[in-house]
């Protein structure tokens, strides 16, 4: 009897150190604008509530375990959550599904030689170049950086990569692995399989990112290359990013261009900006985006926008926001817009101002 107690005790030891030794979080965003847009076209004015203006709404789970010798095995599900009708998730693919964990669902290990993940997962992009977007990918629905540098418009790159006609921005069966970080210098590499019988190109991502970063200077380089569905196609983007802190201004700027092979379609982005603290809880934001299509038709628009964001605690943002869109020439209906979710179709220009709240949990 004594050493059944006593395999007990040290059977619910082990369970109690493991348990420790591993853990969950919950996270996410909440936000909502209100939003006052004007197009000088036949769309006129629209007053709305929008989800996810300065961050993308969002919720997730994260959670490791130490494995022991420095290793820790991992995981992440996050998913959209759009808070304006109480929705969660977005649809993707063709035909189009909602998924609950449409932003990441990926398991992993992490060590000392780096990380792997594998699942649905950003490109490796996001957490390179994306460090230097004057908006800090803020407005993702309207965001130059977002919808073409990172291909998440889905009309425009849905048949590219592994997510079956969905956004380019994140991809389906991929393993990344992401290095460690060596005096600022890390850099990550990723691949998408399409899972097409016969031939491993089909619907495949590759992609690469070199990041180096001080704290005070970032700079970052990204390549990517995705076929569609038949192997016949290729789109190809490469993209870089600078920012430098000064103690008075943050200054931050982006080029990326992406090219389809076919009909040597090429969209370029060019982002400026600056973050400049007013006051110890007030910041403001200066953005200029200037978007180009060329290579098969040639096409331009710019964004002007000025963002200020009070803190009003760790967790709690209150912000105001005024944008400028304007298009070489009246967007059509059967055309890319350069200034997707800003100008309306019949217009070449807009105004835009929004209030809102975010918080962060």
């Amino acid at each position: 009897m004594k050493k059944h107690i006593l395999a007990m005790a040290a059977l619910c030891a082990c369970v109690s150190t493991a348990s420790a030794q591993s853990s969950v979080v919950l996270y996410g965003i909440i936000d909502a604008g209100l939003t006052s847009l004007h197009n000088d076209g036949p769309a006129g004015r629209v007053t709305k509530v929008d989800t996810g203006q300065m961050q993308v709404s969002r919720w997730g789970l994260r959670g490791q375990e130490d494995l022991g010798g420095g290793m820790k095995a991992r995981f992440g599900l996050e998913g959209t959550l759009l808070n304006d009708t109480g929705g969660a998730g977005v649809g993707f693919g063709t035909p189009t599904s909602t998924s609950l964990f449409d932003r990441e669902a990926t398991v992993g290990i992490s060590g000392k030689y780096g990380a792997i993940d594998a699942g649905r997962q950003n490109i490796v992009g996001i957490m390179s170049v994306g460090m230097a977007d004057p908006l800090g990918l803020g407005f993702a629905s309207s965001s130059p950086n977002v919808l073409f540098s990172a291909m998440n418009n889905a009309a425009v790159y849905g048949p590219y990569g592994a997510n079956n006609g969905g956004t380019a921005l994140r991809q389906n069966n991929s393993i990344k692995y992401s290095s460690p970080v060596f005096n600022g210098l890390s850099f990550a590499v990723m691949r998408a399989f399409g899972e097409q019988a016969g031939d491993h190109q089909k619907s495949s991502y590759q992609g690469g990112a070199l990041l180096y970063n001080t704290g005070k200077f970032t700079a970052a380089g990204a390549y990517a290359r995705m076929k569609n569905v038949t192997n016949t196609d290729l789109l190809t983007s490469h993209a870089y990013g600078i920012k430098y802190a000064f103690p008075a201004v943050t200054l931050k700027s982006t080029y990326s261009m992406n090219e389809l092979r076919s009909t040597s379609r090429k969209i370029a982005v060019l982002g400026v900006g600056a973050d400049v603290p007013v006051a110890q809880q007030f910041l403001v934001t200066a953005a200029f985006y200037n978007t180009k299509r060329s290579g098969d038709l040639v096409d331009d628009s710019q964004q002007y926008i000025l963002i200020g964001r009070y803190l009003m605690s760790k967790r709690t943002t209150g912000y105001v926001s005024i944008g400028r869109a304007v298009t070489d020439d009246v967007v059509q209906a059967d055309q890319i817009n350069l200034a997707q979710n800003f100008v309306a179709v019949g217009s070449d220009s807009a105004t835009r101002f929004t209030m809102g709240i975010m918080h962060m949990f």
